[in-house]
């Protein structure tokens, strides 16, 4: 029996076994992701526009069999990206205004030379030269991605409108520097063919000059996805809690300028004149937003006020310097 109990008990020193399906990626708590699902949703469809577009204008152009494919959407810190890159390289910063700062085009160079060689008569060869570009080769690109230009502008479209224009070309990664070492930038890459040579091509862009008409974006699609039902008990939900919220209302006289030393010389039983004559209204204030012109009265033992009118827009009362005087001779 005490056999049976002992084989029966589960054995403490097994671990269970953990299936995983494909390949883990390494997660940095120092540099988290901030992308949303959303966010990335709208680039995919981004990407996918001007993939569309890069292969028709880079076939077209070059007259030569083009292929671009989507290769995914990164987003990594500025020094990650720059430490990554070759020297030499064929970088092109952009102005995407209106987004804040530049942006970087990244075409490896056996691509870039390929493009180069069909302009100039070539077969563009998977075979290239692993040197930097010429200032010929350098003007021929500069004028390709001058055509790629509006594939940019169009892709970005349902996000923002850009007006993407070329700032400059380099060749060392060391002299490019769109974004501080920590800056999260997002990485837009394409599997780009230009008849022998394929390599990958990327869109490097700050993450916080996208993110705010990510955000706006997000939010449109949210409450457009909401029904009139919806959007209806929403708009009457924010309305409750509004007309709910307490606020000050004070009824003042109009304001007086006195200095420092008149403000310590006052004592007890003087009296303050205000300049406020007695017929003139109050101001109705609402957390200090003057609203109305208000009388002063009196509903049997308590003071109040009569509303006489709203106060137009912009009305400024003028300040008056504030006169002290003693009580015996303001009762005189």
């Amino acid at each position: 029996m005490n056999n049976a109990t002992r084989s029966s008990r589960p054995d403490r020193t097994s671990r269970p076994t953990i299936s995983v399906r494909g390949d883990a990626k390494p997660f940095d708590f120092r540099h988290p992701s901030t992308m949303s699902r959303e966010h990335i949703r709208t680039l995919q469809i981004v990407q996918e526009t001007m993939a569309r577009g890069l292969a028709s204008t880079l076939a077209t152009s070059l007259r030569a069999v083009a292929q671009v494919s989507i290769a995914g959407i990164d987003q990594v810190p500025y020094e990650e990206y720059s430490a990554g890159l070759p020297n030499p390289s064929m970088l092109t910063t952009l102005s995407l205004s209106p987004l804040i700062g530049e942006a970087i085009l990244e075409i490896p160079l056996p691509l870039a030379f390929a493009t180069t060689e069909l302009m100039l008569g070539g077969n563009g060869s998977a075979v290239q030269p692993e040197r930097a570009m010429t200032d010929l080769e350098r003007a021929l690109m500069h004028n390709v991605v001058q055509l790629m230009l509006p594939v940019i502008r169009n892709g970005f479209e349902p996000v923002v409108a850009l007006e993407p224009t070329i700032t400059g070309q380099e060749a060392n990664p060391l002299f490019v520097q769109i974004a501080s070492a920590t800056d999260m930038v997002v990485l837009i890459s394409f599997e780009t063919r230009i008849e022998g040579a394929t390599d990958r091509v990327r869109l490097c862009i700050p993450f916080s000059a996208l993110q705010p008409f990510l955000d706006d974006l997000s939010e449109q699609a949210r409450m457009g996805s909401l029904s009139a039902d919806k959007l209806a008990e929403e708009r009457s939900r924010l309305h409750a809690h509004l007309t709910e919220t307490e606020v000050e209302a004070v009824a003042r006289f109009r304001p007086l300028v006195a200095s420092s030393s008149a403000i310590l010389g006052l004592g007890v039983g003087d009296v303050v004149l205000l300049d406020h004559p007695v017929a003139a209204p109050l101001t109705l204030e609402v957390d200090g937003v003057p609203l109305h012109d208000v009388m002063i009265g009196r509903v049997h033992r308590h003071l109040a006020v009569r509303v006489d009118g709203a106060i137009e827009p912009g009305r400024h009362q003028r300040r008056h310097r504030m006169h002290a005087v003693s009580s015996s001779t303001a009762l005189a």
